[in-house]
């Protein structure tokens, strides 16, 4: 019978604890890079990604990068000719 009651409790309590829709979307985005997906297809040099709070990483081609997950970071990967080619977070 405790098993039963426990298995109740655990299936009213979890899905308060699930984070909402918003709160996924905002992890997604925590570096803002939603706010540069305009910037793909274009020179990584006519745009100032620069900020004192984000870390921000430029990625060419072939590059040798760390496989740390910094959600707060902005990475930028570009192709052989300097264009952006994608815009995330990590």
């Amino acid at each position: 019978m405790r098993t039963i009651v426990a298995a109740i409790a655990a299936l009213t309590i979890a899905p308060a604890c699930q984070p909402s829709e918003e709160d996924a979307v905002e992890a997604k985005d925590s570096c803002g890079a939603a706010g540069y997906q305009s910037a793909v297809g274009t020179p990584h040099e006519a745009h100032d990604f620069t900020d004192p709070d984000r870390p921000v990483r430029i990625i060419p081609p072939n590059s040798a990068v760390t496989m740390d997950h910094r959600p707060d970071r902005l990475n930028i990967d570009i192709d052989e000719d300097g264009v952006i080619t994608r815009i995330w977070c990590g």
